[in-house]
């Protein structure tokens, strides 16, 4: 990304053939891609086959483990934007705040 006070170009590089193309632009999104990377978690936590985790209850982020909740497109196979991981972040958060606040480990998941 070249330019000034604001972005004027992007100088792509083509890992292939080593060519340096230039190309005037203003502005630029960046796609985070997707896969969902959740082959750190633990085998416990249920999945579908593409990976993606299994939600317990519709419009809920809990998984099949207590404790667990999906956060962000980990869970959104469908959509699988920033803007829904972000909302679907804030969920996580509140649901583990009252997960919390119900007891925790010695509580179900409502």
């Amino acid at each position: 990304v070249t330019g000034g006070d604001r972005m004027e170009k992007l100088i792509l590089h083509n890992s292939a053939s080593g060519e340096d193309v230039e190309m005037a632009a203003g502005s630029l999104f960046f796609a985070i891609g997707h896969n969902s990377v959740t082959n750190f978690l633990p085998a416990e936590i249920e999945t579908h086959p593409n990976g993606y985790l299994k939600l317990t209850q519709p419009g809920r982020t809990f998984t099949s483990v207590p404790g667990i909740f999906a956060a962000g497109d980990v869970s959104d196979h469908v959509y699988r934007q920033a803007v829904v991981a972000a909302g679907r972040g804030a969920a996580a958060a509140i649901d583990a705040e009252r997960w919390l606040a119900a007891g925790g480990f010695g509580a179900a998941q409502e």
